[in-house]
């Protein structure tokens, strides 16, 4: 009777072990998401704005997870896109609707890795407004040329690293481009002395690669840590 007994305690915790896998295997939809932090520098003898970006734009190629958990094993996809998505960060605005299933429970790191640009759109444009003292308001472009792999290391709507996915609750994770970091080492003595390109018979303050390549580098080496991923 006692080896009964233990036969069915045994038979029990296997079950009960097996519905939890069962569980964590079950689908949780995750939704992509775009936003930007718009950048006003001011100037300090008049409390100005004259250099601003209000407009962003980017181009992804693939998109790549990598969960890990405690609970249930890691999980990891990548999913190129046949065509590139691209999105308004200003707006939200998206090409194509971007979801998945990610196998609920409890993450306790969420990375995401990100290939941008491809050989006919750039990576990332910035607009905005340079407020010249004698040619007055100049359009701003801002072009990342390059295609580049950029890894975000998600957080939760509080900050933290723990992120939890239900099957059902849909989660959305937010892509947001801080450009007041982007843009933290700036000056207005930067902007002023910036050179000028005409585009399309307009003068336009081009920052790339190739022209005003001081501007350009500062915003270049910051731009992967500028950018965050957050879920809710």
């Amino acid at each position: 009777m006692k080896k009964i007994f233990l036969l069915f305690c045994l038979i029990a915790v296997i079950a009960s072990t097996s519905c939890e896998e069962d569980e964590l295997k079950l689908p949780a939809e995750v939704n992509i998401a775009f936003d930007m932090i718009s950048f006003d520098l001011d100037d300090n003898t008049k409390g100005e704005p004259v250099f601003t970006v209000d407009e962003g734009y980017i181009v992804i190629n693939t998109i790549e997870f990598d969960g890990e958990r405690d609970e249930g094993e890691d999980y990891f996809f990548s999913s190129p896109f046949e065509e590139p998505l691209q999105a308004e960060l200003h707006t939200g605005y998206m090409t194509q609707d971007v979801s998945f299933d990610v196998p609920q429970g409890v993450y306790y790191k969420v990375e995401f890795n990100f290939i941008v640009g491809d050989e006919e759109y750039p990576a990332l444009r910035l607009r905005g407004i340079s407020n010249d003292p004698v040619l007055g308001d100049i359009p701003v472009l801002f072009e990342y040329p390059f295609v580049e792999e950029i890894q975000i290391e998600a957080t939760n709507i509080n900050g933290k690293k723990e992120i939890v996915l239900r099957k059902d609750r849909p989660s959305t994770a937010t892509i947001i481009l801080d450009i007041p970091f982007l843009c933290k080492l700036f000056n207005p003595g930067m902007i002023q002395q910036a050179e000028l390109v005409s585009i399309e018979g307009e003068d336009v303050l081009l920052i790339n690669n190739e022209t005003n390549t001081n501007i350009f580098n500062i915003m270049a080496i910051r731009l992967e840590k500028s950018m965050q991923m957050v879920f809710e």
